[in-house]
């Protein structure tokens, strides 16, 4: 059984990954496109951790080798169909301990191309943590669109990776549109770790491309976006996205309404969240929402939410960037898509400084 850094693992082709922790520690946070194969389950590696703490290590040691024992041929029959296809096997768990060393053993032992992960998890996390930090002094990459709430920016992200170009959608990975109302029926974000992992794992595949990207906040949703990220929005190339009004609250209500909960949760959820941004509108206005909201009048509740929150906070976002480096309209997708193709192009052809 060999060994192998995280480092090399990610530089490769044909890798699966193995994750061997419980099914709560993978959800909490994995290595993506990591497969779980899970030696205890939740309870198994609670008991197992409490006896190694509180009662006597040899023994945790000595029930967890049995009840990993009566699992092997289930483990190895699922890892041998799993990586059916790859020229390597990396098997994890969190610090390249026992539970990893156990598992790529009896399949090096089976003539599998099995590796045990150095360091496991946390050596992964390391990894990307650091290679954040030092993305920090990097040139920007990143193609930023800006606009007022509605202006289309997430569809027109979605068009571009539709039309091959290297996107980053920060809001898509966070499960979240970004705004006080961005979780209306799409169900929990993921956790932290697995959002920068989904970050990371995008940000490498663009090999030093220039990237697409909307302008986010330092938070989406409950998700931190990571310090270079936010670094690389305010310093990227900066295209302002204009729509009419009228347009704005249509692709809002399509895009706000035709989620996966019904018409009622997401009503539900947006009175809640109308509580929230209580305190930057008058009580008539929001007295009015609610009337709006309960008459099933969402036309005038987007079109007050605008003129009297969204709008006036991105007019003070606004005057941050002052100039802005290109404009498009959205009105029509395919011909705004088109054009930010050509900004590409054209930037990708600018020496970059740095």
């Amino acid at each position: 059984m060999e060994t192998i850094s995280i480092d090399k693992c990610l530089h490769m082709d044909r890798v699966i990954f193995i994750d061997v922790r419980t099914t709560k520690e993978f959800e909490e946070g994995t290595i993506p496109g990591a497969v779980n194969v899970p030696i205890f389950n939740n309870e198994e590696r609670a008991y197992l951790g409490h006896t190694y703490k509180n009662v006597n290590k040899i023994t945790a040691k000595e029930e967890g080798f049995e009840i990993a024992c009566q699992k092997l041929p289930e483990i190895y029959a699922k890892i041998k169909k799993t990586a059916k296809g790859y020229s390597k096997i990396v098997i994890f768990c969190w610090r390249g301990g026992l539970r990893s060393k156990s598992i790529a053993t009896v399949i090096s032992l089976m003539h599998l191309p099995a590796y045990q992960l150095e360091g496991g998890y946390k050596a992964y996390r390391t990894y990307i943590l650091k290679d954040f930090e030092k993305r920090l002094s990097l040139p920007s990459p990143y193609i930023v669109l800006h606009g007022y709430t509605g202006c289309s920016k997430t569809l027109l992200l979605k068009a571009l990776e539709k039309a091959g170009m290297p996107v980053l959608d920060l809001e898509g990975l966070a499960n979240h549109r970004g705004s006080v109302f961005g979780g209306v029926g799409l169900g929990e974000q993921p956790p932290q770790k697995v959002f920068e992992s989904y970050v990371y794992d995008k940000t490498i595949s663009f090999n030093n491309s220039l990237v697409f990207v909307e302008a986010e906040s330092s938070k989406i949703g409950k998700r931190v976006v990571p310090a270079y990220a936010i670094n690389h929005i305010k310093t990227g190339i900066h295209v302002l996205v204009n729509l009419d009004k009228e347009i704005r609250i249509q692709r809002l209500l399509d895009d706000y309404m035709e989620t996966n909960g019904t018409f009622e949760e997401n009503l539900s959820f947006i009175k809640n969240s109308l509580t929230t941004i209580k305190s930057y509108m008058s009580n008539h206005d929001y007295n009015l929402m609610h009337e709006y909201i309960e008459n099933g009048n969402l036309h005038d509740f987007v079109g007050l939410l605008l003129d009297n929150y969204y709008d006036p906070m991105y007019k003070k976002w606004k005057k941050y960037y002052g100039t802005f480096d290109y404009e498009v309209d959205s009105s029509n997708i395919d011909v705004a898509v088109k054009e930010l193709i050509e900004i590409f192009n054209k930037e990708s052809n600018i020496p970059k400084k740095g």
